[in-house]
């Protein structure tokens, strides 16, 4: 059986043959903890801390996004984030931070037994509070899935509008693309936005002599194919010669001139971006041309 965060039990550590710590006065064993995938581990702390809390309140904020399964940027927050309509003020202890905010009746649903906050409402608190990566990470995320739609979002947001983020979270909203397909595509856009590079054409298809491929990003002004190189691990020697076949026909392929790769490190970093694409041959913006040398 597939272990999911429903089906793994946590339990006080000494109680268990091979403990991982949660937090204090709860573990789970280590097999059950390395059967679970990122999402899943987020989802298992969040269900343990909310069956402790001491007082009536509503999973939300990064909380309510490993619930619904969105995903993380950057270091886990792995303490319980939760609104609290009795709260005067909001105040962090004992790993839970209880956020002040108002909650109508259609912004709450179950999920996993717990009571949270709708994915609508969980997307604006996100967008309203986080940095920009961050938020565009998860729009790309939620609109690729469905079960939501940018209208619906910019015109919850336009409610919050002149309030804490609320130009962050316009700028997220206008930048989302649900053609984005990893957390490293979103970022990698964004970073290449920021670098002045023009907007490129995202999983654009093109027809080789050994298949048709998409990729994830195409300047067509510049002849340049992007990509991510999160995905997949080529340990493979099979599957390390297939990408470099397919690799070698996408650079035959009419109008490409050549094929630019990174990680998630130059993903996060400008300068080392920004050197990968203007070597490519994308144009970036006149403060980031010095990067060509």
């Amino acid at each position: 059986m597939e272990r999911t965060p429903q089906t793994v039990i946590t339990a006080p550590p000494l109680e268990l043959d091979d403990p991982v710590r949660l937090f204090h006065g709860v573990g789970v064993e280590r097999r059950d903890w390395d059967g679970l995938d990122p999402i899943g581990r987020r989802r298992l702390v969040v269900r343990a801390r909310a069956a402790r809390l001491q007082r009536d309140a509503v999973v939300s904020h990064r909380s309510a996004a490993a619930l619904w399964g969105l995903p993380e940027h950057d270091r886990v927050d792995w303490r319980l984030h939760v609104i609290d309509t009795a709260a005067t003020k909001t105040h962090s202890g004992s790993g839970v931070v209880r956020h002040v905010g108002a909650l109508s009746g259609h912004e709450t649903v179950v999920l996993d037994g717990i009571r949270t906050t709708t994915l609508e409402r969980t997307l604006l608190d996100l967008l309203h509070t986080m940095p920009l990566e961050h938020s565009v990470i998860v729009l790309d995320h939620a609109l690729r899935k469905g079960g939501v739609t940018r209208e619906a979002l910019v015109q919850a947001s336009a409610v919050r509008r002149g309030g804490r983020g609320s130009r962050r979270a316009t700028r997220a909203l206008e930048f989302a693309d649900p053609a984005a397909e990893s957390p490293g595509e979103s970022l990698s856009r964004l970073t290449a936005d920021r670098l002045g590079a023009p907007a490129p054409v995202l999983q654009q298809e093109f027809v080789t002599e050994v298949g048709r491929f998409r990729v994830d990003f195409w300047w067509p002004d510049a002849g340049v194919i992007g990509e991510f190189d999160g995905r997949v691990k080529y340990d493979d020697p099979e599957a390390l010669w297939a990408e470099k076949r397919r690799e070698d026909a996408l650079r035959r392929a009419p109008g490409v001139r050549s094929v630019a790769r990174w990680g998630m490190s130059e993903a996060e970093d400008p300068v080392r971006l920004g050197r990968i694409l203007i070597r490519a041959g994308v144009p970036l913006a006149r403060g980031w041309t010095h990067l060509a040398s």
